[in-house]
Formats: structure tokens, C-alpha cells, sequence
């Protein structure tokens, strides 16, 4: 039996509220609407006394941001999913931090997605940690500074959250990822390490092979045999497929020349 959850929606927009909760009522009978609002002031209060598990929080308000109100609360302790339209640099904040979004308009079969994955966090009453990384993501955004992202890794029982860089390399394991970290950690995710090359894919991170992802900063040897591999910070070691092989030359060619990473 799914368990029953109390959502409220904070929406400015009628039509995308009443949308929003047409879909609800059609694909989530485990979703009970408790309260609405269309503003950040509203939405704060419909909050404050409704207490409810998940908050579905449009971003772009008449009288602030989804954020805006995010941070009115001392303690976060509901499950946020983002409704928005938002630039693709807010999205790949949401990414790295853990955090559920659905882009408008809202597919069917994502609004479904993001529900199981709510009744499954659930189980934990605490985040502020996933807010806090996505706050800090968020900062300075859209002028893309380079410089490392704070990721959210969620296991059965905890939430990591790390720096990108901290990250040496990812190794797959079946439906799972093996993070190997900096400090010597393992840290291991039920996701495929296809949605981490996805994630990663603009931040100095390479899939030198179809089990490995790699962070380019914490190479220290390219052994451009045939068989060819790569040494990482640790004495971690990855393989280099053939079709991979030139491609990998040139990209660290270019970082150089560029002064993106530290020579090796």
C-alpha cells in the first residue's frame, strides 16, 4: 500500500495550479492536497500551519523566488520538489544537489517519478543538507565560475555531500556506482554510472571506458600503450578504451593549453 502523503503546492499561476493538481488527483491517489498558495508570503504561512511532508514550490513568484522562501524556514524538514521553467544552469544545480525538479509543463510519467522519489525520502527527516549544497551551487550560477560543485549522494541510510573534486573516480558496478574519493572513502549509489557522466559531463569529468569516469584534475600518469590506462591521485587505476584513447590526449591537450588543470 503506498503510503499517504500531504502535499502542499505554492503556484502563482492558476492555470498551472490547477493543471498541477489535475495531474496529482489522475496519476498520484496517494497524493492528498491539503493547501494551496500563489505567493512566497502565502505560501509561508500555508506551510508553517499545515505542516505538510512534500511542498510542490514554483520558483519565479510576484513577490520573491522558491528560494526566497525556502530560506524563511530555520529547519526544513519537507520534502521539496520544484515545479519551474528555469535556465539550464538552475537545473543542473537541482542535479548535483539531489533535489527534484519538474520542468513545465509537467510530464506525466516525471510528476510519478518524482512522487516515488519523495515517499521514498521521506524516511528522513532532515534536509537541510541537500538545501544548504543547492544554495551554494546556486550562488553565482548563471556566470558559471569554475570551481567545485557540492554534490549530493544519497545512500539507503545517508546523504553525502562532497565536493566535485573531491571526487577521483567512479567505477561501475552493475545498477550501482562506486564513488572513490579523495580521502580514501568508497562511496557506493544505486544509480548507473551513465547518469553521473550525464551529470558530470561539463566538469572536467571523462568516460575513458563504458565501467570508469574519471575527474581529469587527479590524473597523474597516461600510459598511452596498447593497452593504455590511466594512474589517478591514490593509485587508483583506469582503463582507456581504444576509441576513447585519442580523444583523451586531446582533451587534456587542450586543458593545458588552456590552463584548466595542472600539468602531469
Amino acid at each position: 500500500m503506498a503510503l499517504k502523503i500531504n502535499a502542499v503546492i505554492v503556484e502563482d499561476e492558476p492555470h498551472a495550479s490547477e493543471h498541477l493538481q489535475s495531474l496529482i488527483h489522475a496519476f498520484c491517489e496517494n497524493i492528498h492536497i491539503i493547501g494551496t498558495a500563489d505567493n512566497v508570503k502565502k505560501g509561508y504561512a500555508t506551510i508553517t500551519d499545515l505542516n505538510p511532508d512534500v511542498v510542490f514550490l514554483d520558483i519565479e513568484m510576484p513577490d520573491g523566488t522558491g528560494f526566497d522562501l525556502l530560506k524563511k524556514f530555520d529547519k526544513v524538514n519537507f520534502f521539496t520538489i520544484f515545479t519551474t521553467a528555469y535556465s539550464r544552469y538552475a537545473i543542473q544545480a537541482f542535479k548535483y544537489s539531489a533535489i527534484s525538479f519538474l520542468l513545465k509543463p509537467i510530464d506525466p510519467e516525471e510528476l510519478i517519478d518524482a512522487v516515488i522519489k519523495a515517499g521514498q525520502e521521506l524516511k528522513r527527516t532532515d534536509f537541510e543538507d541537500q538545501m544548504m549544497a543547492l544554495f551554494f551551487n546556486l550562488q553565482g550560477i548563471e556566470k558559471q565560475a569554475e570551481r567545485s560543485r557540492k554534490v549530493v549522494l544519497s545512500t539507503n541510510s545517508s546523504l553525502h555531500v562532497i565536493n566535485s573534486d573531491e571526487i577521483v573516480m567512479c567505477q561501475s558496478d552493475k545498477n550501482h556506482t562506486q564513488f572513490f574519493m579523495l580521502d580514501g572513502r568508497i562511496i557506493i549509489i544505486s544509480k548507473t554510472i551513465k547518469e553521473f557522466d550525464d551529470l558530470f559531463n561539463e566538469e572536467g569529468f571523462f568516460r575513458p571506458h563504458k565501467q570508469y569516469l574519471i575527474n581529469i584534475n587527479h590524473i597523474k600518469k597516461f600510459e598511452k600503450s596498447i593497452n593504455c590506462e590511466v594512474t589517478l591521485t591514490g593509485g587508483l587505476i583506469a582503463p582507456v578504451s581504444v576509441r576513447k584513447k585519442e580523444q583523451l590526449i586531446n582533451l587534456l591537450i587542450e586543458m593545458n593549453k588552456s590552463g584548466k588543470r595542472r600539468d602531469i
